[in-house]
């Protein structure tokens, strides 16, 4: 614990010390090496060896754990997994499972089960060969091999069929799965001969992937079993009969040893664990085998353990392979994971030598490449302005040129013509003439029926008046509508922008109130979204409605002279001329209409124009700006590296003084000046 106490006071010093990068990334992870190793739980793996298929430790949980316990792993061998059961003390009296997880081998460990299985065939050319060698190797050997040799293809087509289906869980750690399922999904491992000839080769395919998040029951497991490399079962035992405290404790149940159960997928997964176990309790059996995997790791401690009969009596004998595990197994776990620890904060400590050395031959820092999301906006401004010149080129021809268009296709001149039609055709007085029309004349008023028809040209230039009054508003509501019509033809081309947008600055929209960035921001905001660009109704500035004179100018009527139908008996009576006095009336406003639209038009493009330049005028530009958005700080002069090798340099001289406090015998045997250095001790 206090090894990992002054790696974590060290990796905070270092993560202060450096600014980043590969240097501070590599003082990170020896230093997260050394945590992870100082907390390790302790393991103590149990071995077996035996003649047949009936797993030793099946029967051992429930007197080793306590009352309650379940069997944890499966009465018959299988193709060799490893059940990892990490105990955590609690204050109750019967055993119970808390969780069960199961982690994958990832590539490289099925490249090495591979290899081993290849090895064990007597085919030593193709360990290291890939699974299209690997197969076409083992259907070579399949028609002439005997029951072990082809029990051992057969292990080799699953290895790879497994993989396929297992192929997003390679590497992954702890996927939560049930007991039972582990237990059912895991089949017997028989050796036995052909009968009836030679039986067909495995089959070597595998429709394909499981997807993320498959839920492990057991027909997904059966597939994926070669690629397991543990089953973790956590399980809470009293605490009055193992007084764990906080202290992680596994005891790792690992596969049989069986001659006719060999497997090089198993042997390996014994190699790996035995490898960071600190201690082995060899159970009751034969033990040659057993006793030469052992040889191989002299680092863990054999914990005889009681004899072959006295443990499967029972109680006391599991009383005494508890006393065993909690006694000379606890400390010896202890002693590996504190020298493990040590070792690593060693390598920890040549890290950052080896770090303050290379600082030292570094050159002069340059100035620090801007931060990516600095470059990000840097390269959204350049868009956005680029778009801004294009929309400044295109709104002449967009809202007043050739391809000014209504959302329904209608040019603008043609919006004003109909909606000033409906106007003129609207007034009352066309009402009363066409209602005295009859056999195609207009016929005086009866004063009953019929209203007197208007006679005087004053009676329209009254209403021809009004309806000028309107124009503005009529003209208005065409150029909003085709301006409206434009932004929506050229907003798919802002919309990557305002992605980026949302994106890059959105999220820091709160600090940038803060700081007082936000203009910055509602200026991005307004170049990559053109509703502004279209006001409601006519503008502020708009032209006037026709004065008296231009009205009167306009009006298309004699005012001095009676309409054509006054004369009851006269010529002018037919209808046809109702309709061409109409016409003439229509033609009279339209003109003003569309006169006033090129005039509004003109207006509203130099408005836009005006707009759009000021906008591209203000887009934040500077490296002081596009920090400010990005969320970054000011620029700071980086510190000169050899400055930051004696930063480093100085925190492994405060690492040096813990120990020095901690360790005043082993200072005080060496004879003071004799005392051995940490360079020394860094170098072995």
């Amino acid at each position: 614990m206090r090894t990992r106490e002054r790696a974590e006071r060290l990796l905070a010093a270092v993560t202060e010390a450096l600014p980043g990068g590969p240097h501070a990334d590599a003082a990170r992870e020896a230093a997260a090496q050394v945590v992870r190793v100082a907390q390790a739980p302790i393991s103590v793996a149990l071995l077996a060896e035996g003649d047949d298929d009936h797993v030793v430790s099946h029967h051992l949980w429930q007197p080793l754990l306590g009352g309650g316990a379940p069997a944890l792993t499966p009465q018959r061998s299988t193709l060799g997994y490893v059940t990892a059961v990490r105990l955590r003390a609690v204050a109750q009296d019967r055993a119970a499972v808390r969780t069960v997880s199961v982690s994958f081998l990832d590539r490289a460990g099925i490249a090495r089960c591979r290899s081993r299985l290849l090895d064990r065939l007597g085919d030593g050319q193709a360990s290291a060969a890939d699974w299209a060698q690997a197969l076409a190797q083992a259907r070579r050997l399949w028609p002439a091999a005997d029951a072990r040799c082809r029990a051992g293809l057969t292990e080799l087509v699953a290895l790879h069929r497994a993989e396929v289906f297992a192929e997003h869980l390679l590497g992954v750690e702890a996927v939560p799965a049930r007991l039972d399922a582990v237990h059912q999904a895991t089949m017997p491992f028989h050796v036995g001969g052909a009968t009836g000839g030679v039986p067909p080769f495995p089959d070597a395919t595998a429709p394909g992937p499981y997807a993320p998040g498959t839920e492990l029951t057991q027909s997904v497991l059966h597939r994926v079993f070669p690629a397991v490399r543990r089953v973790t079962v956590e399980v809470d035992v009293p605490q009055a009969r193992w007084p764990l405290a906080d202290e992680p404790l596994e005891l790792v149940d690992l596969p049989v040893l069986a001659p006719h159960l060999a497997s090089g997928r198993a042997d390996l997964l014994i190699e790996d664990e035995l490898g960071a176990a600190s201690a082995v309790v060899l159970l009751p059996g034969p033990r040659r085998d057993a006793e030469r995997a052992v040889r191989a790791h002299p680092h863990v401690t054999v914990l005889a353990g009681p004899g072959g009969v006295a443990l499967r009596a029972g109680p006391p004998a599991a009383d005494d392979l508890r006393d065993a595990v909690l006694g000379a197994g606890r400390d010896a776990g202890r002693a590996a994971r504190a020298a493990r620890a040590h070792a690593a904060h060693l390598d920890l400590r040549r890290v950052l030598r080896a770090t303050a050395a290379a600082l030292d031959e570094e050159p002069a820092a340059a100035p620090p490449p801007p931060p990516a999301a600095q470059e990000r906006l840097r390269d959204l401004v350049g868009r956005v302005g680029t778009e801004l010149t294009a929309l400044i080129d295109d709104v002449g021809r967009g809202v007043a040129g050739p391809d000014a268009r209504l959302d329904a296709g209608m040019t603008p001149q043609a919006a004003v013509t109909q909606r000033v039609v409906a106007r003129v055709h609207s007034w009352p007085q066309w009402a009363v003439l066409f209602a005295a029309v009859a056999e195609q004349h207009v016929q005086p008023g009866d004063g009953f029926d019929r209203e007197e028809p208007p006679a005087r040209p004053d009676v329209f230039e009254a209403t021809f008046r009004a309806t000028l009054r309107e124009l503005p508003s009529v003209v208005g509501e065409v150029v909003d509508a085709t301006v409206a019509a434009w932004r929506q033809r050229r907003s798919p081309r802002l919309g990557p922008l305002k992605a980026a947008l949302l994106d890059d600055v959105e999220p820091a929209r709160e600090r940038l109130a803060l700081d007082g960035s936000d203009a910055a921001l509602t200026t991005l905001r307004r170049a990559v979204q053109l509703d502004w660009l279209t006001p409601a109704g006519a503008p502020d500035g708009a032209p006037p409605a026709a004065d008296a004179d231009a009205a009167r100018q306009a009006f298309p009527l004699a005012p001095d002279r009676p309409l054509p139908w006054h004369d009851p008996h006269g010529p002018g009576r037919h209808q046809v001329t109702v309709m061409r006095v109409r016409r003439e009336l229509v033609e009279a406003v339209r003109r003003l209409a569309v006169e006033g639209l090129a005039v509004e038009q003109a207006r509203r493009v130099d408005a836009i124009r005006h707009a759009l330049r000021e906008l591209r005028a203000a887009l934040p530009r500077t490296d002081a700006e596009l920090r400010a958005l990005a969320g970054a700080g000011p620029d700071v002069e980086p510190d000169p590296p050899q400055v930051l090798a004696r930063r480093v340099e100085a925190l492994l001289d405060e690492d040096d003084r813990p120990l020095r406090t901690e360790e005043p015998d082993r200072w005080s045997r060496t004879g003071g000046d004799d005392r051995p250095s940490r360079t020394d001790e860094e170098g072995r």
